[in-house]
């Protein structure tokens, strides 16, 4: 199962450089990203290396966030036509069995082998 990491970059007011900046300088890479309304009450969202995870969440509490772990699905798609569609209909079927509905996706950058990482958050 694959993680991410959720919070409001939330201080006053909210700002999501100053949150960026806290995990730039942390070291933190961020291998996908997504969120929406994100300087409005909104979530931002993440991803980082396996392994890291535990550095980033250690470094938003030290400067005053609340962030979250919570686990998605995963999808490794090639540039080609129906891929996102495919991975879209997994994950739907997945939700079909446990009454959850797709909130969002975020998009990061490709894996090892050029294949574009994708992360479906549903609740």
């Amino acid at each position: 199962m694959h993680q991410q990491i959720r919070t409001q970059p939330t201080q006053s007011p909210p700002d999501l450089q100053a949150f960026l900046t806290v995990l730039e300088e942390a070291g933190i890479n961020i291998e996908a990203a997504g969120g929406s309304d994100i300087e409005q009450g909104g979530e931002f969202a993440f991803a980082v290396a396996h392994g890291v995870e535990a550095d980033a969440l250690r470094a938003l509490k030290h400067a005053g966030y609340s962030p979250r772990i919570v686990d998605v699905s995963y999808c490794a798609l090639t540039n080609e036509p129906g891929q996102l569609l495919g991975c879209i209909t997994g994950v739907m079927t997945e939700n079909k069995q446990t009454g959850r509905v797709i909130k969002d996706i975020s998009v990061g950058v490709p894996d090892a082998d050029g294949r574009i990482q994708v992360q479906v958050y549903s609740e």
